[in-house]
């Protein structure tokens, strides 16, 4: 007992093992995480599990990971499937040894060590000057969303106008301390249909050189506009073409949105047989599992509206079984809301007053009040501040951080 107990005890260090420079691809359900980078705040980010993982598993020193990189830094409730992080790990031989042994098996070991909801689906020996984030040369996501009462070709005739190289400033969110070029290359876009519903599912798919902060959800919101008839889809262009003067629009929801794939040149990806069995496996069962939840949802709706079509309430109104639709009044039809999710209940409030919104244009008609006030056009609305604006705006720590910035350009 006491030899076993001096074993499990005795320290890792790090430095003596052979080591080498790797980037290892991220999988993860974002919709649990509180975003990809670790913060001071909270441990709950992607970031966090993963270092701990590498921990656990003795693969990075207990101090902390050596020169990680990240390459897609998302935000809370942004999933991934192509994401990656470059870091010095232990390995099974250094670069020179001869003859090599056989590598270490990445995968298999950190997702023993890691939640269910994020896996390691490849890994690649890199060069020493290898940088997740800088070694990119493109990004790739896609964002779903139900397409029912959407005009799906003019989403997909608006969306076309996205691709080539253009000022996105009207379509992301300013971070002037971080971002002064607004101009992206965007490579390709298409809005397709979903592999599994086509009849009901449909997604965005949008490949650039990089992305701005918010800028595929703020696309998202424009290209809603234009499915729900309220914006032409011309109007991509006229805010490609406005300059710095974004109207004032809410964000898509970033659920639906996953990083589908980041690019780089000469890179092979490996995985072992048993972690892709593993990882297949559990995303076959995760898929099952929803697709059932989502029939007995969708059952238990079509039976109340069964039990209850014609049926007067104790107000003289009478409840009329109709289909789920998409008005201007009740974005939730496009993106939905997995309300069995606590993480989701304080979106209530503002689901309860859209459903009255809603209920006022079924009762009014297409040409009743839909809200207090009516719909105001993209160009029409008031403006966020220009850049400059944010500059002046920014506070006295901050602006000494874009100075500097400034002054190393």
């Amino acid at each position: 007992m006491t030899r076993k107990k001096n074993r499990e005890e005795r320290p890792f260090l790090f430095a003596n093992y052979p080591s080498r420079k790797v980037a290892i691809r991220l999988a993860y359900h974002g919709h649990l995480y509180d975003g990809l980078a670790k913060q001071e705040e909270t441990s709950n980010t992607v970031e966090a599990y993963v270092v701990a993982a590498l921990k656990h598993v003795r693969l990075i020193p207990q101090d902390g990971p050596i020169d990680l990189a990240r390459c897609g830094r998302t935000d809370k409730g942004v999933s991934a499937l192509g994401n990656v992080f470059s870091l010095t790990v232990r390995a099974s031989s250094w670069p020179t040894d001869s003859p090599q042994k056989p590598p270490l098996d990445y995968c298999a070991m950190l997702n023993s060590a890691l939640p269910v909801t994020i896996r390691i689906v490849g890994w690649a020996y890199v060069d020493d000057t290898f940088d997740a984030r800088f070694s990119c040369v493109g990004r790739t996501y896609r964002y779903y969303f139900c397409h029912r009462g959407l005009n799906v070709e003019a989403m997909g005739n608006a969306a076309a106008r996205l691709k080539g190289v253009h000022n996105f400033r009207n379509f992301c969110k300013t971070d002037v301390v971080n971002v002064s070029n607004y101009e992206r290359d965007v490579r390709s876009v298409g809005i397709f249909a979903s592999e599994a519903f086509p009849e009901l599912v449909s997604y965005l798919e949008i490949h650039a050189n990089s992305f701005l902060y918010h800028q595929i959800r703020c696309t998202m919101e424009v290209l809603f506009l234009v499915g729900r008839g309220l914006e032409d889809p011309e109007v991509v262009t006229q805010l490609l073409e406005r300059g710095d003067r974004k109207p004032v629009y809410p964000l898509a929801d970033g659920t639906p949105l996953l990083l589908w794939d980041c690019h780089f040149k000469n890179l092979q990806w490996n995985i072992s047989k048993r972690a892709f069995m593993v990882v297949e496996h559990e995303l076959q069962d995760i898929a099952t599992a929803l697709f059932l939840r989502a029939s007995l949802a969708n059952s238990m709706r079509s039976q109340l509206l069964t039990w209850y079509n014609g049926h007067t309430d104790a107000e003289g109104k009478t409840i009329v079984a109709q289909l789920p639709e998409v008005q201007a009044a009740d974005r939730w039809s496009v993106t939905g809301c997995d309300w069995t999710d606590k993480r989701t209940h304080a979106n209530m409030r503002v689901r309860r007053y859209d459903l009255f919104a809603l209920s006022r244009q079924r009762e009014h008609g297409a040409s009743g009040p839909l809200s207090s006030r009516p719909y105001t056009k993209l160009l029409e609305r008031e403006t966020e501040r220009t850049f400059e604006e944010e500059v002046e705006a920014l506070s006295q720590k901050k602006r000494a951080r874009f100075e500097g910035k400034m002054e190393k350009k």
